[in-house]
């Protein structure tokens, strides 16, 4: 993990006394039980801001908390456990996930308001110092965002020494919290190194301080803040990032997330990530229990790593991707993203043999796929898998979305939004174009087994790219009703000038013969919007867009409190989901959803210390 995870390295030399410090310590009482760093030096300046880097790969971060106990019950995904817990919105002010979610962002807190204090030393080297400042500036405002978005208003703490004479206190109004947070990373956007000169997305950079400085702006336009005038700023943000050239878009959606899991960056496209790191078994690590674990194919086999599937996408999600044959045993779909993001399939046994999964209820997320996974052997119960917080396709979304508010559908917002299409359809570049569907010219005869389907005289049944189906009706029995295309996770973008010629050979001893079969491949205008979308047709486009690229990703239960009706959208899905095959327990959340989920509780332990703090409605 290059630079960054060399400076993890050092975090024992100060997590003893910082890491001791709780949250309640930080805002409820004088922290005595510790002496507070110096900070005399870069590196022990670093240090320290390995520290406040460190949190976010905790499990009551990015490890865990946010992207399952918080994020994973929405109209997009659900966890199959059917524990009424966090997950499904029954929770109290003692909720220990919760609590440990508050804790450890005032820790980052904490941690950053120590560098900052001793960040300005004219006797140390200032380009270094205003880039360590930048960073620490940046993740403090990060981890208010993170608080102020969940929590509403929070005790906004600037300083790494709290009044000792003054230990209640209040709750900061959420818009001074904001006002803080639109400052602090303003200045760090002109502190921190541009990303072009980093070595991967771990670290913060320009670029990831103005996508997420775009994030603030949408969500401050949206509910429950409605500053429409934060629309702008978002596009402006937005756009610094898609014109300063430094980004562009994997033309392989699978080799996005293939990277995550071999530990190889891309900073083009995964702008900033959480990095994880090491085997259990090999002491210093920090690993997740979401990514490729809680969140994967379903799997037993240790060599491919095990996976509970426990992460499953919902039917809607599914039908959200552009279907095609939809006759066929197995759906088609030119969007590459549907199969990659929602398996089609689950390992079964040890080894694993790859099994077909047809319940569209039942089918775990895909996203991230722990065969891939660099490290050996693999851990059976947590995962060293990166995990993005800002991608490049995220920012061009954001820019689509703050433009058409702005201007309306123009040009601007169609190009970025197809540029996200594009590249989900496998056709960023024209001239290499995927298979979008393989028809039946001919539907043979005499087959009692389904045929082997070869491309361009090679086997793609035998390498799982490509299956015909018999028909299952008596009057067509021995004939060939469909063939299905999947494309090699890895090789989306490996594409043809060309249609190839598809060639359906009986397998040995079958006297079945004479199906035939034309392939057909994906054009960009296949991707494309339809010209002409009026704003409010071009801003639920968005919407879907936004759940097709970035589902599992922690970003729809936000995206549906900002666009203002959290409540009604998992009310509306759940009868939709009740109407269409969904169980009572695929919707245990919608069932007990209510608004006073759209803001966490103030953990009970914080307001028994801080007799100043308040409790959100409905708590």
């Amino acid at each position: 993990m290059t630079s960054h995870m060399k400076i993890r390295n050092y975090l024992f030399a100060i997590m003893i006394g910082i890491g001791s410090t709780s949250c309640e310590d930080f805002l409820d009482t004088e922290p005595t039980n510790f002496i507070a760093p110096t900070y005399t030096s870069i590196a022990e300046l670093e240090t320290g801001l390995a520290g406040v880097y460190d949190v976010l790969g905790s499990q009551a971060m990015y490890g865990d908390v946010i992207p399952y106990w918080l994020n994973v019950s929405t109209d997009l995904e659900y966890t199959n456990t059917g524990q009424l817990n966090t997950t499904a919105y029954i929770y109290t002010p003692a909720d220990a996930q919760i609590t440990n979610f508050w804790k450890t962002l005032y820790q980052g807190i904490y941690r950053a308001n120590l560098v900052l204090a001793r960040v300005d030393n004219p006797d140390l080297d200032q380009t270094a110092l205003n880039k360590i400042k930048g960073q620490a500036l940046f993740l403090r405002a990060y981890y208010y965002f993170l608080l102020v978005s969940n929590f509403g208003d929070v005790p906004l703490q600037l300083t790494d020494k709290p009044d000792i004479n003054n230990v209640n206190v209040p709750r900061t109004p959420a818009k001074e919290v904001y006002e803080q947070i639109i400052k602090d990373m303003t200045e760090a956007e002109g502190l921190v190194e541009e990303a072009a000169n980093l070595s991967g997305g771990g670290r913060v950079s320009r670029s990831a301080v103005q996508g997420i400085l775009a994030r603030v702006c949408l969500t401050m336009a949206g509910s429950p803040v409605n500053d429409k005038s934060k629309y702008a700023e978002a596009l402006k943000w937005a756009t610094k990032v898609k014109e300063s050239g430094m980004h562009a878009l994997n033309p392989d959606y699978s080799s996005v997330f293939i990277k995550y899991a071999k530990d190889e960056y891309d900073i083009r496209e995964s702008i900033w990530e959480v990095e994880f790191y090491g085997l259990l078994s090999a002491g210093l690590q920090e690993y997740t229990y979401y990514v490729g674990v809680r969140g994967g194919i379903r799997s037993s086999d240790p060599e491919l790593g095990r996976s509970n599937g426990q992460v499953l996408a919902t039917k809607k999600l599914y039908d959200l991707y552009e279907s095609i044959c939809t006759e066929c045993y197995t759906i088609s779909s030119p969007d590459m993203r549907r199969d990659w993001n929602i398996a089609t399939f689950t390992y079964a046994g040890t080894p694993g043999v790859r099994t077909p999964n047809p319940d569209l209820w039942r089918r775990t997320m895909g996203k991230w796929r722990r065969e891939y996974e660099a490290l050996s052997p693999k851990d059976a119960s947590v995962s060293a898998q990166n995990f993005p917080i800002l991608r490049y396709s995220d920012v061009l979304l954001m820019l689509a979305e703050a433009e058409n508010e702005v201007n309306g559908p123009t040009a601007i917002a169609y190009d970025a939004i197809n540029e996200v299409r594009r590249r989900g359809y496998g056709v960023l570049n024209e001239g290499n174009k995927p298979i979008k569907i393989i028809g039946l010219t001919n539907r043979g005869a005499g087959y009692t087994l389904a045929p082997d389907v070869y491309i361009n005289g090679v086997n793609a049944t035998a390498s799982g790219r490509a299956t015909a189906y018999l028909s299952m009706s008596v009057d067509t029995q021995g004939q060939v009703a469909s063939v299905y295309y999947e494309p090699k996770p890895g090789e989306f973008a490996s594409g043809y000038a060309a249609p190839p010629t598809i060639t359906l050979v009986a397998k040995a001893g079958d006297a079945g013969s004479g199906a035939t079969a034309v392939a057909t491949l994906t054009e960009q205008a296949d991707a494309d919007l339809q010209a002409g979308l009026s704003k409010d047709e071009f801003f639920q486009v968005v919407k879907d867009e936004r759940a097709r690229e970035l589902c599992f990703e922690t970003a729809r239960r936000p995206d549906l409190i900002r666009w203002g009706n959290f409540v009604g959208d998992m009310k509306n899905y759940m009868t939709w989901a009740l109407a269409n095959g969904a169980a009572q327990g695929h919707v245990l959340a919608q069932t007990n959803v209510a608004e006073r989920n759209t803001l966490l509780p103030i953990p009970t332990y914080d307001m028994s210390l801080n007799k100043a703090l308040t409790q959100n409605p409905g708590y």
